[in-house]
């Protein structure tokens, strides 16, 4: 039977916290779900992965999946979607934590606004021993916005106002009319496609946390502060070449700066907390 959400979790190395992000979905207050683990790793560190997650294997709604031959992070992300069975899609990082009643949240919004293509809602933000260190909402009002009108407002605003992937959830129907995820997309690769959705339908936004996002020096976006800014723009670029917004070059141009400022300060909070 074909589950109502399909929790995905690509990997690219042994982490030590994939353990606890898998207990967070296993202790979901919503329960139809399936977990797939796409594992972008040699089959030795498969092996250890399997070691380390042996008693969680044991739910018969989760599964691991394979590919040794290498990814980069779009590409990863979109074989574990593709490996995916539900109607309604999230995505975590494997050192993100989803909040306990997150995914009860959000399909709940999905079935009461069928509108709404993308659920999203406020970060807490953590270190890397999971210490809360503040919550972050981009937007102040819970309820449903415009698509189109969220995309201007997003790009506008030179950084994701969204969310990051765990605080997010998707319609299969919206992915089917877009595609995936974007490989020439290096930094901002979750906000293009939060865009690229955001064509075809509205957003639900929650100001309450729906997930964890930690910091620490290990995590994707460390060390890609120089193509924060570049990355931004050719998102804005694609919106405009898909005829999602119109943008004049001032446009572009206050986008970069903003852009610039968000990066550099994101750097430094990363550096400060992490």
């Amino acid at each position: 039977m074909k589950p109502s959400v399909s929790v995905c979790i690509p990997v690219h190395k042994r982490t030590p916290y994939l353990r606890e992000t898998v207990q967070k979905v296993l202790s979901q207050t919503f329960g139809d779900w399936e977990l797939v683990i796409g594992l972008n790793v040699s089959k030795e560190v498969s092996r250890l992965i399997h070691e380390d997650l042996r008693e969680e294997l044991k739910d018969p709604r989760m599964r691991v999946t394979t590919d040794v031959a290498p990814k980069n992070m779009a590409e990863n992300w979109n074989a574990t979607i593709a490996e995916s069975k539900g109607d309604l899609i999230k995505l975590l990082c494997h050192d993100d934590l989803p909040h306990l009643d997150s995914l009860e949240r959000q399909v709940k919004a999905m079935q009461e606004h069928p509108r709404v293509v993308v659920a999203s809602g406020a970060r807490t933000i953590i270190n890397s021993k999971g210490k809360v260190l503040f919550t972050r909402s981009g937007i102040r009002k819970t309820g449903v916005y415009a698509g189109r009108e969220m995309i201007h407002r997003c790009i506008m605003a030179g950084t994701n106002i969204i969310g990051d992937p765990v605080n997010v959830m998707w319609r299969r129907s919206a992915m089917e009319k877009v595609g995936l995820f974007d490989p020439t997309v290096v930094y901002c690769t979750d906000i293009e496609y939060w865009l690229r959705l955001l064509s075809v339908g509205d957003l639900y936004y929650d100001t309450e946390p729906t997930g964890y996002y930690r910091i620490h020096g290990n995590a994707a976006a460390t060390g890609l502060g120089g193509v924060t800014v570049q990355d931004f723009v050719h998102t804005a670029k694609l919106q405009v070449k898909r005829g999602s917004v119109a943008l004049s070059a001032m446009d572009l141009r206050v986008i970069a700066w903003k852009s610039h400022l968000q990066s550099r300060l994101r750097q430094y909070l990363y550096r400060l907390l992490g």
